[in-house]
């Protein structure tokens, strides 16, 4: 006999108030709201209590590429925190710039195709098709960084050179530990990835307002979160990352640390955070057999993206919300993505 407690918190999310999910119906009152959404939200993930510092980037390398310079920075986001980034930079920019955050079991690496590391290799990827090339070739100037816990910024005990080591992450240590301060580890990566904004509208070929931000699983969380919080990302790609909370995060409480907030179910929403980027761009990708999308399937998709749709349908900005599914799982397909970019960015 067993003795659980997850279908009580299940029946418990049906029974919580989400006091800031969206209701407005007027735009005068979503911006209101969102900036109330805004502030709320960097309470509950302790964005607030992250630190400015004067933070200096260094370039260390630049290697030419086809079509772009692939070169290698760090930039200091908080004291004694660095974070490396590849910078791409396109030999015709076209005025735009596009940050790729990441998902889970790779890091910068495997965003640039990097074949010369080990666990880049190892996984198949043969440096063929890259997103992240295809955007410099395009003309964007694009940044992959290193989440915080991942790549060479993990924690001692997952540090190493080895295939399996290099696809771990330090989620769980520094969730776990931002937990005493009132912090969750997607606020930090949210800041960090704000001082990468920061960075890249003080380059020559970033024209004022025109910064994106794209990602898959892991790294279309980040994408969704900082398009949710930072006004100055225009257009927003989420793959395999927009979904009900319920189904997806209390029913399936083994995904990674990275995405629980102390709070976050008496706040909001997936389809809310949408609707607090309207009527800046979003195009949201579904794997229709992807298995994060909960037991219900689609079912458990379909009205998150329908609650942001009211939001744009608010601005009449219905065509900047893009929601396509794919026949596939948890993978990133991306068709129409850079037809996205040329439109809204």
């Amino acid at each position: 006999m067993y003795y659980t407690s997850l279908e009580a918190m299940a029946e418990k999310y049906d029974r919580t108030i989400k006091q800031y999910a969206f209701r407005s119906t007027d735009r005068e009152g979503h911006r209101a709201w969102r900036e109330a959404a805004a502030k709320r939200l960097g309470e509950i993930t302790g964005l607030e209590q992250c630190e400015p510092v004067d933070a200096g980037a260094e370039r260390h390398s630049a290697e030419p590429m086809d079509g772009f310079v692939k070169e290698y920075w760090t930039i200091c986001t908080e004291s004694h925190v660095t974070m490396p980034f590849y910078l791409l930079r396109p030999a015709r920019p076209n005025g735009a710039a596009v940050i790729v955050p990441h998902g889970h079991g790779t890091n910068k690496e495997g965003t640039v195709a990097n074949l010369q590391n080990p666990a880049v290799a190892a996984s198949g990827q043969d440096g063929g098709s890259c997103f992240a090339h295809d955007l410099a070739r395009a003309g964007y100037l694009t940044a992959c960084p290193d989440a915080r816990g991942a790549g060479e910024r993990r924690e001692s005990g997952q540090q190493g050179d080895t295939p399996e080591k290099w696809r771990s992450n330090s989620h769980r240590e520094l969730a776990q530990a931002a937990m005493g301060f009132g912090q969750s580890l997607i606020g930090l990566m949210v800041w960090d990835l704000m001082r990468l904004v920061d960075f890249l509208e003080r380059q020559e070929e970033t024209e004022p307002g025109r910064i994106g931000c794209a990602g898959m699983s892991g790294g279309g969380q980040q994408t969704l979160w900082l398009a949710a919080l930072d006004t100055r990302i225009r257009a927003a790609v989420t793959s395999g990352y927009f979904y009900g909370m319920k189904e997806s995060l209390v029913r399936l409480p083994g995904n990674c640390a990275c995405n629980f907030v102390p709070g976050m179910w008496s706040v909001m929403d997936m389809g809310d955070m949408g609707a607090m980027i309207a009527p800046r761009a979003l195009f949201i990708e579904t794997g229709e057999k992807d298995e994060l999308n909960g037991a219900p399937g689609l079912s458990n998709v379909y009205p998150q993206v329908e609650t942001a749709g009211r939001a744009y349908a608010l601005y009449g900005a219905e065509e900047k919300l893009c929601h396509k599914v794919h026949p596939g799982g948890h993978v990133w397909v991306g068709d129409g993505v850079l037809e996205f970019f040329a439109k809204w960015l």
